[in-house]
């Protein structure tokens, strides 16, 4: 994988991409949205992935889009709604991943940062960390599917406010809405976003997909639908080979591979 804006590593399962852009606060440069292409078709592809997180360098996550590059040479409005289909063909790609996803927030996630830590099932921030909906002091609408994705976290009344607003959130209140799981040092997120996906990585991949999935059409879904789902998801699950080896771990009364408190344990947390 060859990126350009960004790095890559992977350890113990957990896949960690971040955005290397400390003089922009990590703007989406179009070599950035490249990378992020390029990073799902690796996890895509690559079974070892069992946990994605994402962060940012020099103390910020991700202040959007890059406004500098706005105003000139955008050509026509077809020209613009085939950039934002680009930019949804691999961030609804993260937000329907196959594995556990994580969001590291240090500093700014403005505009399309705040919309990238809300397509991540955990966010987790320092004190110093800021979220904002900042489309609308340029004149513009929320994207990035925040229109999609912040209602759905937090309430649509709560949702329009701070949307329209563009007022910033700091992390206290972000934790206080939902949007934080957890708040750590600056000095102690990278260590704490690694244990979170190692002990995450530990799951079954077969079960962490399904559940991620089918949580996420739980909120547009009826009863009947949500039911449906979960037996043809416990079904797959019933097959693989990590429920048989837990099934036979419970009879032989040996330990289980995902027990999150003890998993905490050996790690320390």
């Amino acid at each position: 994988m060859q990126l350009r804006d960004s790095l890559y590593r992977l350890e113990d399962g957990v896949a960690t991409f971040t955005m290397n852009r400390p003089e922009r606060r990590n703007a989406l440069s179009l070599e950035l949205r490249q990378d992020f292409v390029d990073l799902m078709t690796e996890v895509r592809g690559n079974d070892a992935v069992r946990a994605l997180v994402i962060i940012g360098a020099g103390g910020a996550f991700c202040a959007g889009g890059d406004v500098k590059s706005m105003g000139s040479g955008r050509g026509s409005a077809a020209d613009g709604r085939a950039r934002i289909l680009e930019i949804h063909a691999w961030l609804q790609e993260l937000y329907n991943l196959g594995c556990p996803t994580i969001a590291a927030v240090d500093g700014p996630a403005f505009g399309g940062g705040f919309s990238l830590a809300l397509a991540c099932d955990f966010v987790l921030a320092t004190p110093r960390a800021r979220f904002c909906a900042v489309f609308g002091r340029i004149g513009l609408i929320p994207d990035m599917a925040m229109l999609y994705l912040l209602p759905r976290a937090i309430g649509l009344q709560r949702a329009k406010e701070l949307m329209m607003t563009t007022r910033v959130l700091d992390a206290a209140e972000a934790e206080a809405l939902g949007l934080v799981l957890e708040q750590h040092a600056p000095d102690a997120l990278a260590d704490a976003v690694q244990a979170l996906g190692v002990r995450l990585a530990e799951g079954s991949k077969t079960a962490q997909a399904l559940t991620r999935a089918y949580a996420q059409l739980s909120l547009h879904s009826d009863y009947r639908t949500m039911m449906e789902l979960e037996v043809v998801g416990q079904t797959v699950c019933f097959d693989t080979d990590y429920h048989r080896d837990a099934v036979r771990r419970f009879k032989d009364k040996e330990p289980l591979r995902y027990d999150w408190e003890a998993l905490g344990r050996a790690a320390g947390a």
